[in-house]
């Protein structure tokens, strides 16, 4: 655990320095929700990057993290207009660079601003970066309307993917900042995250935590590999 959050700081200050300057310029910025990101909304409080500037929350924890810092911050519902940058963790990672992201329970939110935004960045450690051109490795959480709770579920079941509604430390259904519920499914390789992403968009399905390749910009992954910190980019 300890080895992890070093990485986690690693790849953080690694992108603070490659990424400052925009950051720096960006009138409207984004923040994703995790132990990730936190390292680096830190590093941007430590060098009042967030002064004057629009800040916009993935969720009320990360809203709520920022305001304990005197940092005031809009929730994404409230993103109307394009946002200069987000920066963002993630749970898994493929070298076509789509993403599942979503077990803290903020993808829904998430979502909204890595859609908005001009440049989208995501930090994470070698744990979360399956090296394949496909997802497999974990779970894809999945937003659900309360009232269409079952009925999601018996199709997901009906489907082979092995959904298990998500439970909260006190044995009840997670509640959303949305006022949703979360199921996680196991559907096994997803050769096509974009197709399997529409595939899982029935009735009662409020958003999924699969984030194609076409919301990343750029990954960076810290490890104990040469050179400690990969960038993967698809802009040139």
């Amino acid at each position: 655990m300890f080895l992890l959050e070093y990485y986690k700081k690693l790849v953080c200050n690694v992108a603070y320095e490659f990424f400052k300057d925009v950051f720096k310029e960006a009138s409207v910025i984004g923040l994703g929700t995790g132990s990730t990101v936190r390292y680096f909304i830190d590093l941007l409080v430590q060098n009042s990057m967030l002064k004057e500037k629009i800040v916009f929350s993935s969720s009320t924890s990360t809203h709520n993290y920022l305001a304990s810092m005197g940092i005031e911050s809009r929730l994404a519902p409230e993103a109307s207009s394009q946002i200069d940058v987000y920066i963002d963790g993630f749970d898994e990672a493929s070298i076509r660079m789509d993403l599942v992201k979503g077990r803290g329970g903020a993808f829904n939110w998430e979502k909204i601003l890595a859609s908005r935004s001009k440049l989208r960045i995501y930090v994470g450690d070698y744990s979360k970066f399956n090296g394949k051109d496909y997802l497999y490795l974990k779970p894809i959480p999945i937003e659900v309307k309360p009232n269409k709770l079952m009925s999601v579920y018996n199709y997901f079941k009906d489907r082979g993917f092995n959904p298990v509604i998500r439970m909260d430390s006190k044995s009840s259904y997670v509640v959303t900042d949305s006022g949703n519920n979360i199921i996680d499914i196991k559907p096994g390789v997803i050769l096509d995250p974009e197709a399997f992403d529409k595939e899982l968009r029935i009735d009662g399905v409020v958003e999924t935590g699969i984030f194609i390749n076409k919301l990343v910009d750029y990954i960076l992954i810290s490890g104990p590999e040469k050179g400690l910190v990969r960038v993967m980019c698809r802009r040139m």
